[in-house]
């Protein structure tokens, strides 16, 4: 009994781990992106799935693929037959796609998820100062794959906080800039040169 439990286990944590094994792909609201499946042989026919539906499809002897829901009903999908690649335009705000490659009729063996995000705005830093401290505020539209960091002089100092301790200067010779990026777009804030 006790190795049925363990075999069970196993199984259930292989099959979680191809779950999370997806590559995740992130593109620009109305911009492209272009997923390449793992291909160790000549492609004889390849489908492309969104979840359990066919995105695209084709084999060996048609001219052109078949292209079905995400990449209809305007052309919206091209697939490289010879390389198994696929293309997918038009991305819409807060699409998410979660798409397999089965190549030659065997399993799925290349997992994508697809996520469209806008570009960043351009930050503002608000300044908070007290005695002989300053704390700059990084203040921009958040999302749940923006990222802070800041710039002092051109040149990154600290990253992944929205906020940064500085001490009080007369002189004008520290500039600090607030980056405010996502993984498809980077946007800076005006320098903050009065301390």
């Amino acid at each position: 009994m006790y190795f049925r439990a363990l075999t069970l286990t196993t199984l259930v944590c292989c099959i979680g781990d191809l779950c999370d094994g997806r590559e995740v792909v992130f593109g620009k609201v109305g911009g492209e992106v272009k997923l390449k499946p793992t291909v160790n042989q000549p492609i004889f026919s390849i489908t492309w799935k969104s979840g359990l539906n066919k995105a695209a499809e084709w084999e060996t002897g048609q001219s052109t693929p078949d292209y079905y829901t995400i990449c209809k009903p305007r052309p919206r999908c091209q697939l490289n037959t010879a390389t198994g690649e696929l293309k997918i335009m038009h991305l819409t705000l807060n699409e998410k796609l979660d798409l397999s490659a089965e190549i030659n009729g065997m399993a799925a063996q290349s997992f994508f998820t697809v996520i469209a995000l806008e570009p960043v705005s351009k930050p503002s830093v608000k300044k908070i100062c007290e005695n002989t401290q300053c704390t700059l505020v990084c203040e921009g539209k958040d999302t749940t794959y923006t990222k802070y960091s800041w710039k002092e002089n051109n040149e990154m100092i600290v990253g992944n906080t929205a906020m940064l301790h500085v001490e009080k200067s007369d002189k004008l010779d520290k500039s600090y800039t607030c980056v405010f990026s996502n993984p498809v777009s980077t946007a800076e804030s005006d320098p903050v040169n009065f301390l």
